[in-house]
C-alpha cells in the first residue's frame, strides 16, 4: 500500500465499532449542545428544491426520507431513536426528534470525530482532515477488521435541469447519481482510496497483489459491486 495515500488524520480508525454501545434510559435526551442550532440546512444546495422531489431523479441523501436513528458520543449512546439523514451533497447528518417531526424542525447534527451516528444499521463516522473539522467528512463504515477496515463516501454526481428549448424537446429535470468513493483504512488512520478500475483496486493491496487476484478470479468477484468488494477486503484482512 505505497499509492494513493490520502493525508487524513484521525486519533483512531473508527470508535463506533471499536467501542460497545451503552444504552442508558436517559439517552434519549434532545439536547441542544448535540445541534447547530442557529444552522440552517442546506437543502437549497445546486439550486434544487429537495422537497420537490418530482423536480429532480435520484436523491441527494442516503435515503429520500429521515429514518430511525442512534447517536453515539464517546462510545456512549447519546440519543436513542430519533428521526436522522444524512445529506450527501452537503456532507451534514440532518436530525429532527422523531420521524412524525416536520421538516422545518430539522437541524444540523455538530460534527465532531467524537459524535458517530448509526441510521438503521449503516454507521457513519465524523473524519477531520489534517487535523481540522472545517474540510473534514462523513464516511460510513462497510467493515472493520483486525487490520484494515472499508470505508464508504457517499458522493452524489449532480446533473443540472435542462430547459426545453424549443416545442419539439422536453425539459429533462435534475438528476443526482450515485459516485461512491471507497477507502481502505489502516489502524493508524491513514486512508488509501480505492480506484474505479477493477484491475487497479488489486494494485492497492500491495504485496498481496498476486494472491488476491487470485482470490478474486477463484471466486468469480467484481470488486466495482460493493458486496463483492467488502467480501475481497474480509478476506484480505485475514492475511
Amino acid at each position: 500500500m505505497k499509492k494513493l495515500i490520502i493525508a487524513i488524520l484521525i486519533v483512531t480508525t473508527s470508535p463506533v465499532l471499536s467501542q460497545s454501545f451503552n444504552s442508558a434510559a436517559n439517552a434519549r435526551a434532545f439536547t441542544s449542545d448535540l445541534f447547530i442550532l442557529d444552522e440552517y440546512i442546506k437543502r437549497q444546495n445546486k439550486d434544487v428544491n429537495f422537497k420537490d422531489t418530482k423536480s429532480y431523479k435520484g436523491t441527494p441523501y442516503n435515503h429520500p426520507n429521515f429514518l430511525p436513528g442512534n447517536i453515539y458520543k464517546e462510545g456512549k449512546l447519546l440519543a436513542e431513536n430519533i428521526a436522522v439523514r444524512y445529506n450527501a451533497i452537503a456532507d451534514e447528518m440532518e436530525v429532527k426528534e422523531t420521524i412524525a417531526s416536520p421538516e422545518e424542525d430539522a437541524r444540523v447534527l455538530t460534527k465532531s470525530p467524537d459524535v458517530y451516528v448509526k441510521i438503521l444499521n449503516d454507521i457513519f463516522v465524523f473524519v477531520p482532515y489534517q487535523g481540522g473539522i472545517e474540510e473534514g467528512g462523513y464516511f460510513e463504515v462497510l467493515q472493520e477488521g483486525k487490520k484494515i477496515a472499508l470505508y464508504k463516501k457517499q458522493i452524489k454526481d449532480f446533473t443540472p435541469e435542462k430547459k426545453a428549448t424549443s416545442s419539439i424537446t422536453k425539459k429533462v429535470p435534475a438528476q443526482f447519481k450515485d459516485k461512491p468513493v471507497y477507502y481502505l483504512v489502516t489502524k493508524n488512520g491513514k486512508f488509501y482510496q480505492l480506484p474505479r478500475s477493477r484491475n487497479k483496486k488489486l494494485k492497492v493491496f500491495g504485496e498481496k497483489e498476486k494472491e488476491m487476484k487470485k482470490y478474486v478470479k477463484t471466486n468469480d468477484l467484481n470488486l466495482n459491486e460493493e458486496k463483492d468488494l467488502l467480501r475481497a477486503v474480509t478476506h484480505f484482512d485475514t492475511l
